[in-house]
């Protein structure tokens, strides 16, 4: 009898082990992928312009991030969270700009930059928010 019970025990741990406790004890439904994908690669992190930096018309403002796997680019200016204008659009993927403010722009301390993927626009990160000073 206990040659019986360890021949099943032992069928049912190399059940489990070769087609997982879903097939033998139902719930058969597997999921797409145990490991998810890592979403960095298809994120923005913005470096500059970094918090706090005060600008005033006609300064040039430098403008960095990391997107490793995003090809194209749009740069927009943002108020608090209102949105001002595009800076870029469809833009190459270089890491770096530069941009010139404008003279005729509101002072604020309440700026920010926003780059998101132009394929995909819930695929976006903000600066730190800067100033603007006439």
């Amino acid at each position: 009898m206990k040659a019986i019970y360890l021949t099943i025990k032992t069928l049912l741990i190399f059940s489990v082990l070769l087609t997982g406790c879903r097939e033998i004890f139902g719930d058969r439904e597997q999921p797409e992928s145990i490991v998810q994908a890592p979403t960095e690669g298809n994120s923005i992190s913005v470096y500059e312009p970094v918090w706090g930096t005060i600008y005033h018309p006609g300064d040039t403002v430098i403008i960095k991030w990391s997107a490793p796997i995003i090809k194209r680019l749009d740069i927009s200016l943002y108020r608090k969270t209102e949105f001002k204008f595009t800076i870029l659009s469809d833009s190459e993927n270089k890491g770096k700009i530069s941009w010139v403010v404008p003279n005729e722009i509101a002072s604020s301390n309440h700026y920010c930059i926003k780059i998101n993927n132009h394929n995909n626009a819930d695929t976006y990160n903000f600066s730190k928010q800067f100033g603007i000073q006439n």
